[in-house]
């Protein structure tokens, strides 16, 4: 992949030109522009990787970022958009780009070191781990949906469903390569969804691997029962969690 990034910024200051620099020299080669989509179109090169700084004014941004979801639409397996800013600002942006497109989000006061490790890893070591991977996870629990999005963005292209329903909405228009299904929800059942999934022909060769906050024996007979890829608790550590994923895509090469 091209080490190349569209660094987004209002303004040029010595923060930022420093952060810049930082990034140049950690080996990536940065193309800087105000948040002007008739400025992108300028740029004989545009760059597929975005960064950008989101600061005071968001609306100057809304533009940049309704552009910028295009772009990720039309391609995301070699696209990525990268977010820094205040955690108000980022959820505002949230509003514009679903978070289940950002690759990853900063915080300010940042740490660029932190940024250039994040970088380096979707630009050089994403494909070892099956980056871009593409997760479906549902769960009605919308803190637990937030929590594993948090766990398995930095490595996996991760959509959210809140409901078994949902779920089969977004899987008729997207691809995905790994369900993580709740076990326990209400209205449609864990199993009732995973049932409809391998009764669909469009759906049935998803695996499946079952969440589960029980690990009483007859829970865990029910679970394995339905012959899912594998089940995991839902209180295992979120390492655990990560490393589970990791070794479900290894195994699968």
């Amino acid at each position: 992949m091209k080490r190349d990034i569209l660094f987004v910024r209002k303004e040029s200051n010595f923060l930022l030109n420093t952060m810049k620099k930082s990034i140049v020299d950690a080996g990536f080669h940065v193309v800087t522009s105000i948040p002007s989509t008739i400025e992108f179109d300028r740029l004989p090169d545009l760059p597929d990787i975005y960064l950008v700084y989101l600061e005071d004014d968001l609306s100057v941004f809304n533009g940049t970022l309704k552009y910028i979801k295009k772009k990720l639409e039309q391609d995301r397996t070699k696209r990525m958009l990268f977010l820094i800013g205040n955690p108000e600002e980022i959820e505002a942006a949230y509003e514009l780009v679903p978070y289940n497109m950002v690759t990853a989000s900063f915080t300010r006061p940042v740490n660029i070191q932190e940024v250039i490790v994040t970088l380096n890893y979707f630009f050089n070591e994403g494909d070892k781990y099956g980056g871009h991977k593409h997760v479906l996870v549902v769960d009605d629990d919308s803190v637990m949906l937030r929590a594993m999005y948090n766990w398995f963005s930095p490595k996996y292209d991760v959509f959210l469903a809140n409901s078994g329903m949902n779920a089969i909405s977004l899987l008729a228009q997207n691809h995905i390569d790994l369900i993580l299904l709740d076990y326990e929800m209400p209205v449609l059942s864990g199993l009732q969804v995973f049932e409809m999934l391998k009764s669909e022909p469009t759906t049935a060769n998803i695996p499946v691997i079952f969440l589960t906050a029980k690990d009483d024996k007859d829970t865990v007979m029910k679970v394995v029962a339905a012959r899912p890829e594998k089940y995991l608790l839902k209180t295992l550590p979120p390492e655990a969690l990560v490393k589970a994923l990791d070794d479900f895509f290894k195994h699968k090469k």
